[in-house]
């Protein structure tokens, strides 16, 4: 049975993440293993629910651009196994943060090939038949916003964005959605 080394706890942002653990694995440091998935009472439902998200995760393992799951460990709670999958640790944390801290540092090549990475990881969902339910600003819902995207309201394009990139996401953007490019289209573009 393998172990992880160097545990140290470092608490995020429960409502994102779940309660994580900062671990080295094969002596990589960039794992960890997140609460927000764990597994108190393994009944049957409960161990199909852990093997059906496994062979998601073993789907796409393939792919550079997605989060690894490394596999399941158990820990020992109030006399309970508590199971939880040990996932890849993104360093950077996730793109609103990294975003937020470096957009005004990276090039427009930069951004293109962010944008490249994420429509290939979302093209390889796509492929596989898995449903991206985690793909979101993790902000609260705006109705007022909702209403006006609803009514056809968009975004100003940000001054300095190559034209290229404004044909690209406001073609994601019709209000009609049998004219927005598919994710397949949208990778073409972007080449």
């Amino acid at each position: 049975m393998e172990s992880f080394q160097s545990k140290v706890s470092e608490k995020y942002n429960k409502k994102l993440f779940g309660l994580i653990h900062h671990v080295q694995y094969n002596n990589n440091p960039c794992i960890i293993y997140k609460q927000k998935y764990m597994f108190y009472h393994l009944n049957n439902v409960t161990v199909k629910e852990i093997v059906h998200e496994l062979k998601i995760h073993r789907k796409v393992d393939y792919h550079d651009n997605i989060i690894r799951c490394y596999g399941i460990t158990s820990t020992e709670y109030h006399n309970n196994n508590n199971y939880m999958l040990v996932m890849e640790y993104a360093n950077s944390g996730n793109l609103q943060s990294y975003l937020k801290i470096n957009f005004d540092k990276l090039t427009w090549d930069d951004k293109y090939n962010m944008a490249y990475q994420l429509a290939c990881a979302v093209s390889c969902l796509h492929k596989e038949g898995i449903i991206h339910r985690d793909l979101h600003s993790g902000e609260q819902y705006d109705v007022d916003l909702i209403l006006e995207i609803s009514q056809g309201l968009r975004e100003t394009v940000v001054p300095g964005t190559p034209e290229e990139y404004v044909k690209i996401y406001t073609k994601c953007w019709d209000r009609e959605p049998d004219n927005r490019p598919t994710i397949y289209q949208s990778l073409i573009m972007l080449l």
